[in-house]
């Protein structure tokens, strides 16, 4: 593995979602190493905590609404010509319990919205500079929701399925520049939203349905970000789903055994 010290400056990687959770592990574990970040939310007061928390200056925070094109478009004409991009990860995400037969298609276009156009909005924008530079690693934060079939997520989940599909096409239209596309599945995580969405007989059904019989940290899954962003670690890895689900999308239907069984 090359000296990180004969290495060229290192362009700057963008995270969404940056003010909380997995976006806000995956910013403090870049940085960690080294990394220029902008970190991207609308929530003001929580970038600038953020910020509050960098000493070596290679943090820099965009507070924006990323369902306004207008405004991605002004992030990154702001970063200047000569700026290059190593990294997007995209980690903004809108996503609650809603069953199916409760879900107004008005609501389904809200999670849509952020979950998948805006992503892909930004994403696109992030490859066009890329595309010139000499390519770098774009990271789409989904869910295990994405790849499995759960009760009540029939927007957040199919809206990260989708996601999950267009990272795949991106990864082979972009695989000639250089530029790799992965995603992240985690299983259920520490955050705000998953305060939000399980609670009760929902936390315990999903808990049931991990093997490892607990949840992630945002801290663990900003390591498969780090994993992903380094090509010195993933040069070769593009087009693929990183599962960090303490084992929930390998044990498929499992339930707990029953006492004896």
């Amino acid at each position: 593995m090359p000296d990180p010290a004969d290495r060229a400056p290192r362009g700057v990687i963008l995270v969404t979602g940056a003010a909380s959770g997995i976006g806000r592990a995956a910013v403090r574990a870049l940085r960690h190493e080294g990394w220029p970040v902008l970190a991207i939310d609308r929530d003001r007061a929580g970038l600038e905590r953020l910020s509050t928390e960098d000493r070596a200056g290679g943090l820099s925070v965009a507070s924006i609404d990323l369902t306004v094109g207008a405004e991605v478009e002004a992030l990154l004409d702001s970063l200047g010509p000569d700026r290059r991009l190593a990294g997007l990860v995209s980690s903004a995400a809108r996503g609650e319990n809603l069953g199916f037969l409760d879900l107004s298609v008005q609501r389904m276009r809200e999670i849509y919205e952020l979950n998948l156009f805006a992503l892909a909005r930004l994403a696109q924008g992030v490859a066009l500079r890329m595309k010139g530079t000499g390519g770098g690693s774009i990271v789409n934060i989904t869910t295990v929701s994405g790849l499995r079939a759960n009760a009540g997520r029939a927007a957040y989940g199919s809206s990260k399925a989708a996601v999950e599909m267009l990272s795949k096409v991106m990864a082979i239209e972009l695989a000639p520049f250089g530029i790799r596309v992965n995603t992240i599945a985690p299983g259920p995580v520490l955050t705000a939203m998953a305060a939000q969405l399980h609670v009760g007989p929902e936390r315990a059904r999903l808990l049931s349905r991990v093997p490892q019989g607990r949840y992630a940290t945002p801290e663990e899954i900003a390591q498969g970000v780090l994993f992903l962003m380094d090509p010195d670690r993933s040069s070769y890895v593009t087009g693929m789903t990183l599962c960090i689900d303490g084992g929930m999308s390998a044990a498929g239907s499992f339930e707990p055994s029953a006492p004896g069984g």
